[in-house]
């Protein structure tokens, strides 16, 4: 599938041509709720009831998904699927690094054992010294990372070799130059690109829904993402946290409760002696606690309506809520 919304869907046949379908019926059946019934990268099945029109009849398994939760729908919402690589892009400044939404947006690649990629664009306005010692760390723990510029065409080659004959989602907040990359990546691509505001330090929407887009070679394929205004986190077992942050698999070997630890409080917990050790980054420890707590309180949160938002919430609004 190549892109749609309110049930209308632009839906690529074998041929090569692109049809518009529509859903039979008021849904699709599948095993899990799903605030949209599919998403750019998805594979389905269809009969053709026009020329240039059809009726979706079926989803066919996903390999690999990357998706967010809805607050509004209180379900997950799919952004991309069936893609080989998911790359995060960040901008060095306009608007600036932001590593919290880094680490969340790493969480379901990782846990899924999914190549994960860090784009730094805009690296034409410079790396400051804490920058670049986050980049240090993200690759200390695993974390691919590319660095580009759409500018001065620094890392464009080499980002079009990463994704060669793969299917790519493009992630990342609005204004950090994913439109930008893959219309320096391939001429006549054409994606939409905004400006950043500079007095909010935000991006503006340009890309409304996620669009898979198939390059000139005929085999690569990038899913162009919008620009998440808050990456919620829910429907992860708190237990299951630790696995999605690749330090913390060393740290549980440091702990006297093993993978049952949640490395907050616990006597006989090994994260004061990892941080101390730089096994695990403090600011990364921070993320992942916030998280944490998060995914604790959302089903007190759920169950007591009209319930204030914790602190937590506003604390972290700076970090992840933007457009």
């Amino acid at each position: 599938m190549v892109a749609g919304s309110n049930n209308v869907f632009d839906v690529r046949a074998a041929d090569g041509r692109v049809c518009r379908c529509s859903l039979k019926g008021k849904k699709l059946k599948t095993d899990e709720r799903f605030y949209n019934p599919l998403t750019a990268g998805d594979e389905v099945t269809w009969e053709q009831s026009s020329p240039d029109a059809g009726v979706i009849t079926g989803l066919q398994p996903r390999r690999s998904l990357f998706w967010r939760y809805n607050e509004k729908g209180k379900a997950r919402q799919a952004i991309a699927a069936n893609m080989d690589v998911v790359l995060c892009v960040a901008s060095a400044g306009m608007p600036p690094f932001r590593p919290r939404f880094i680490d969340r947006v790493s969480l379901e690649p990782v846990a899924a054992k999914l190549p994960f990629v860090l784009v730094l664009n805009k690296a034409d306005l410079g790396i400051d010294d804490e920058l670049a010692a986050r980049l240090v760390d993200y690759r200390r723990i695993g974390f691919e990372i590319m660095v580009c510029s759409v500018e001065t065409g620094d890392g464009i080659d080499q980002l079009r070799a990463r994704i060669d004959g793969k299917q790519a989602a493009f992630v990342g907040q609005s204004g950090v130059g994913k439109s930008s990359l893959l219309n320096a990546m391939e001429a006549g691509l054409g994606l939409r690109v905004g400006e950043v505001c500079e007095k909010f330090e935000r991006g503006r929407h340009t890309t409304v829904a996620a669009v898979l887009v198939h390059l000139a070679d005929g085999v690569t394929r990038v899913i162009d993402t919008p620009g998440v205004r808050r990456f919620a986190i829910r429907g992860i077992d708190p237990l299951e946290l630790p696995a999605c942050f690749p330090e913390l698999q060393v740290v549980q070997t440091m702990c006297q409760h093993g993978a049952r630890c949640l490395h907050q409080d616990e006597a006989g917990c090994g994260i004061e002696r990892a941080i101390k050790e730089g096994i695990m980054h403090a600011d990364r420890y921070e993320s992942y606690s916030r998280i944490l707590y998060e995914l604790q309180d959302t089903v007190q949160y759920e169950k007591a309506a009209g319930r204030p938002r914790p602190d937590y919430w506003k604390d972290d609004k700076d970090e992840y809520d933007y457009e």
